[in-house]
This record gives structure tokens, C-alpha cells and sequence, in this order.
């Protein structure tokens, strides 16, 4: 059960194959027919019922009988059963269904997921060209769209780092974190990082490639001018990374 709401009833249906090998592997090896017990759930929030039966013949066959009988099932077959499911909270439900049959005893997991993160996050990162050695740093933007506050972590491939590896995050919330790509050698860099939140992990591809760019000052010297004592000036020097200018006051 997703996305379901408190103090509301929903119900799902659930077929049971004849014989019990094609109940687990939906190979009928069985010759003859089988009947089908359900042991009723001891949670107020589950019942179980077959599909042809109302809510109070159901009752009565539980108090006479202490199970669910279904009739018997031939080879191939199936009968059905609906799973009412009434929730008190918008919480995590789990509860083991009981089925015996003629020959053996299994369980059906039943399993209600209730409010739940949901991080949003781009696709892929991508860093294109950058020079070796050089920081280069992307603004990435996370927003939790579920209903639940959540903490996250951020696992970043070797190059990459990022200013803020986890936190907690409140529904509807956002933040904003850098990631920072610092190639050591020319080469591509091409991983994935792993966002991990509410026992989920997502895996985002990186990339970078780094190249070794041409470097050059935008002056061969610096010639001050002639001051007075205790006075300072100053001038600008720019440092050519393959087109990227970087300032330097000197």
C-alpha cells in the first residue's frame, strides 16, 4: 500500500494459484486439488476476506472456524482474496500473512509505506573543461518534495568535493550546497556520486575533464609609479588559464 491516508479504509485483491508448487514458482506440478486456509490477521488494521464473501460472513466463518477457508483449488486455478487495509496514522504497516495449505505453511509479507522523503536533484553533474589544478565549483540546489524531514548524505568520487557532505532537510525545504571539481591531471574524470536519504541511495553521474591549458601573465613586468614615503599603490596582474582570467592585485 503507497500513498494512503489516515482513517481510511482501502482494500487490495490477491490471488493464490492452485497446487502449492505454482504458488511459488507458477509451475502447476500438483495432480490433484488443494484447499487453502488463511489464518486471520490479530491486527485490527487487516482483514482478509475472499472475493466472494461480505464482511459478515466473514466474521461468522472466523469465529466458527478460526481461519479463512477457501475452497479447493484445482491444478492451475486460482482463487481470491481482498486484503482491507485501514490505517489509524500515515506511518510505516508491515504484518505476515499466515496461508496453510494441505501440505505446507507460508507467509505473505503485507507492507504499507507511509509518509516518505523525496529529494529532488539534478541528473548529472557536469563540470566540462577545466584546467588541471585549478578549483571550479558548481552551486547545486537539493529540495525535498515528500512529506517528511529527512537527513541526507552526499559521497562524491575522488576530484570532487563538496562544501557540505550531509544535513537535515524539512518538507518542502531547500538548500544549496557547492561542489567543487579539482582535476590533479589531464584526464577525464567520469564517476558517480551517491546521495543517501530515508534508506534510499541515488546514484548521479559526475563528470569532468581537465587539459592542461596554456598560461600566460597579461604583463611581462609591473613598473610602479614614484611615491612619497608611507604611501602604496597598486596594480592589477591577470593570469591567463586557457580563457580563464583570474585577477591579482599587485
Amino acid at each position: 500500500f503507497f500513498f494512503f491516508k489516515q482513517k481510511t479504509a482501502y482494500e487490495i485483491s490477491a490471488c493464490l494459484v492452485g497446487s502449492e508448487m505454482c504458488i511459488r514458482d507458477r509451475r502447476n506440478k500438483d495432480k490433484v486439488a488443494r484447499r487453502i486456509h488463511i489464518i486471520p490477521p490479530d491486527s485490527r488494521l487487516f482483514q482478509v476476506i475472499p472475493a466472494n464473501m461480505s464482511v459478515s460472513e466473514n466474521k461468522r466463518d472466523k469465529a466458527s472456524k478460526g481461519s479463512i477457508s477457501g475452497s479447493k483449488v484445482a491444478p492451475g486455478m486460482e482463487i481470491q482474496f481482498l486484503v482491507k487495509f485501514s490505517p489509524e496514522a500515515k506511518i510505516d504497516y508491515s504484518y505476515d500473512l499466515v496461508v496453510v495449505t494441505e501440505r505446507e505453511k507460508f507467509i505473505v509479507p503485507i507492507v504499507a509505506v507511509g509518509k516518505r522523503a523525496m529529494i529532488d536533484f539534478p541528473d548529472m553533474l557536469d563540470f566540462g573543461n577545466c584546467p588541471v589544478k585549478y578549483s571550479t565549483e558548481k552551486p547545486v540546489i537539493i529540495r525535498n518534495l515528500g512529506e517528511k524531514t529527512t537527513k541526507w548524505f552526499l559521497k562524491l568520487p575522488s576530484g570532487f568535493n563538496v562544501d557540505r557532505s550531509e544535513g537535515m532537510l524539512e518538507s518542502n525545504a531547500t538548500e544549496q550546497i557547492i561542489i567543487k571539481f579539482y582535476p590533479t591531471e589531464q584526464k577525464t574524470y567520469q564517476s558517480e556520486a551517491i546521495l543517501s536519504y530515508d534508506n534510499l541511495e541515488a546514484y548521479i553521474p559526475i563528470e569532468g575533464k581537465a587539459f592542461n591549458g596554456h598560461v600566460q601573465l597579461s604583463k611581462g613586468y609591473i613598473q610602479l609609479c614614484l611615491l612619497y614615503t608611507s604611501d602604496a599603490a597598486d596594480d592589477l596582474l591577470c593570469v591567463d588559464l586557457g580563457g580563464r582570467r583570474i585577477i591579482k592585485k599587485k
